[in-house]
């Protein structure tokens, strides 16, 4: 699958996924109080986020036809 994400949308996805991550974490402890499948689902979100940041593919985008990416 070619890459359909471009470059600033790529860091976005990870640096989100970064926070997400930690407020999953966060959450984990207990030092922020939601639901715990709140906390899971920041968690796998935020698990989303990070792959298809470092791979700049978008399985949502390539439904919708959408490609991001300049040509290399």
């Amino acid at each position: 699958m070619k890459r359909n994400v471009g470059r600033i949308d790529a860091i976005v996805r990870v640096i989100a996924g970064i926070v997400l991550a930690g407020i999953g974490l966060l959450a984990g402890v207990s030092v922020v109080s939601v639901p715990i499948v709140s906390a899971l689902g920041v968690g796998i979100l935020a698990v989303v986020l990070i792959v298809e940041g470092a791979t700049r593919r978008c399985l949502l985008y390539r439904m919708l036809g959408i490609d991001r990416c300049p040509v290399e």
